[in-house]
């Protein structure tokens, strides 16, 4: 009698006919947004650019198709329908208006870094100070505008009169810096290639343990770095007169608030998560726009 009982609830539950299924339509009165990136540096291998994006609604396709040819050749490809590549974007310093013109691809000024649809600035004459006041416009045919502020943080210094030539990986060394009791820093290593070779400052390569980064709160002026823990069994054969490289980065507040503060997302759930959209130093839409400042020191690695 037990297995006719379960069988009679499996035959049972299968004659259920579960109710029709009916579509909602979804509507909504959003008004599309600019979404900003912009970011000012005061280092001359750090490029400053400007994203601009804009929300869509939810009538609108994320993508669009375009067909574009290039001699005899015809292309047909997707094209993002949130980025806005027809942006009048100024910067300035009060004195001087600097216009930024899209780029669809382009390296960073050490070849380190590829920028990817942004705006930038195509002189050698942008030149931010600290204490500067800069300031950003955004207008997007259509009446869609935006404008952000930032003041330059200050320059950061690693204090280089007390530390060794080379560093002995399996030591310690402190380290030691100038203070700011208004802007947070952020300090990283990272180990590079070889020394000597043509290109080692590009080459970066990895030694467990040695890339390391935090965030220097205003009140902090040293540290003592150390090889973190690795696995005993990582090839290490390889890295000896490997160069260590130290950068020093001061942030402004808006920076600060964006990128660390509030990196973590307002909410999760299982679709994924997000946030309400932020805007840190932007007027008129969301996102943000800061500015920087590295110092940056090197030196030898040793057994």
């Amino acid at each position: 009698m037990r297995y006719i009982y379960i069988i009679s609830i499996f035959f049972f539950s299968c004659s259920i006919v579960p109710p029709d299924l009916e579509w909602e339509d979804v509507t909504s009165d959003h008004e599309s947004t600019l979404n900003i990136i912009g970011l000012i540096s005061t280092d001359s291998l750090t490029t400053s650019f400007v994203e601009v994006q804009r929300t869509l609604d939810m009538e609108e396709a994320t993508d669009s198709l375009i067909r574009d040819t290039i001699g005899s050749s015809v292309y047909i490809y997707y094209t993002s329908r949130f980025i806005v590549r027809n942006a009048e974007v100024v910067v300035s310093n009060g004195v001087k208006d600097y216009i930024f013109e899209y780029t669809d691809f382009s390296y960073d000024v050490d070849m380190d870094k590829v920028f990817q649809e942004v705006y930038i600035y195509n002189g050698d004459d942008l030149n931010p100070q600290p204490g500067e006041i800069w300031t950003l416009n955004v207008l997007v045919p259509g009446g869609l505008e935006a404008t952000g502020q930032t003041i330059i943080p200050p320059t950061p210094k690693i204090f280089t009169e007390n530390l060794p030539d080379t560093f002995q990986i399996f030591r310690e060394m402190e380290m030691s810096w100038l203070p700011m009791n208004d802007n947070y820093q952020l300090i990283n290593s990272d180990h590079l290639g070889e020394y000597g070779s043509d290109d080692y400052f590009y080459e970066k390569n990895y030694l467990c343990g040695i890339n390391q980064e935090y965030i220097i709160s205003p009140e902090e002026s040293s540290a003592i770095f150390r090889r973190e823990w690795c696995d005993p069994e990582f090839n290490e054969t390889s890295w000896n007169e490997d160069i260590l490289l130290f950068s020093l980065m001061s942030m402004d507040n808006n920076y600060y608030d964006y990128f660390i503060r509030y990196r973590d997302a307002e909410f999760t759930s299982s679709f994924g998560s997000g946030g309400s959209g932020r805007n840190f130093g932007i007027n008129g839409g969301i996102g943000v726009f800061g500015s920087t400042a590295i110092d940056r020191h090197t030196m030898i690695m040793t057994p």
